[in-house]
């Protein structure tokens, strides 16, 4: 029986002011209670954390993968650890003037799109700016590699107990809010209003539509609540936000943790009921 649900809000340069941030949760009678949330100032952190015996799931958010076009173009490695690896020895320098200099051939595109991206509206995993997801990539694909888990779906780890999914927050809140903006990139501008969307957005997580959409409702003790109302960041509630997605993709462990059969072993997959709706 799982115990231990997380989720976690990712940065590539963690730090006191910008820290990776994790909700810890627990799952009982279709209530998920968010129970703690904690940083991790280091991407050593998140590697120590990676190996915290199971059983437990989390979903993180960042692009686990690159486009499969991209990595054929480069002539990359035909695997993810494969390609993942040769990136991780390319450096950090020589990866990003890769991805700048990237132009499609055939489209003349300079960024390409995951199939996950096209249903999810998320940015390329090629972006290095405003948010730099590539960097992210770079920073966190090789921690899931060296690490024990089982990275759904691209790699069976040595551990069954550990497993990660791709986490994209922004598609639980916009159930609750639409296209409202509930967190600023930079805290001095913060709004009165964003505060009233990081509301509604908890608000909706106690909701029967909530339970309808992800089999649960989330209960929040005070501390926490006024955690992800207070940051204007956005990065405590997006953390929060993961572990619900963490938490469907459990309930659906048998059904390859709602992920579609058709996934690209390339590329990867966002996790979130959204995800297997039909365009």
């Amino acid at each position: 029986m799982l115990t231990r649900i997380f989720g976690i809000d990712f940065t590539s340069t963690p730090r006191d002011e910008k820290a990776i941030t994790v909700a810890e949760a627990r799952l009982c009678h279709e209530v998920l209670t968010i129970s703690n949330l904690f940083d991790l100032i280091s991407l050593e952190q998140l590697s120590e954390f990676l190996k915290i015996p199971g059983p437990w799931i989390t979903a993180i958010d960042f692009p686990f993968g690159q486009p499969r076009k991209l990595v054929l173009d480069c002539g990359w490695p035909s695997s993810w650890e494969g390609y993942v690896n040769h990136i991780s020895l390319m450096g950090k320098q020589k990866f990003e003037n890769t991805l700048r200099n990237y132009h499609d051939p055939e489209t003349g595109r300079h960024r390409l799109l995951r199939e996950t991206d096209k249903k999810a509206n998320s940015r390329s995993p090629m972006q290095l700016v405003y948010p730099p997801v590539g960097k992210m990539f770079f920073a966190g694909a090789p921690l899931l590699l060296r690490s024990p888990c089982t990275v759904v779906p691209l790699r069976q780890g040595s551990s069954k107990a550990s497993i990660v999914v791709e986490g994209y927050p922004k598609l639980v809140a916009s159930k609750a809010v639409g296209k409202s903006v509930y967190k600023s990139n930079f805290p001095y501008q913060e709004s009165s209003t964003q505060t009233e969307v990081r509301k509604s957005i908890l608000q909706w997580t106690k909701s029967k539509e909530a339970q309808e959409c992800y089999g649960f409702i989330v209960k929040l003790n005070n501390a926490v609540a006024d955690k992800c109302l207070n940051d204007p960041k956005g990065d405590e509630l997006d953390a929060v936000l993961c572990a619900m997605q963490a938490t469907w993709a459990w309930t659906k462990r048998w059904s390859r943790y709602g992920v579609p059969d058709q996934c690209d072993q390339l590329e990867g997959w966002i996790v979130d009921p959204k995800m297997l709706e039909k365009r």
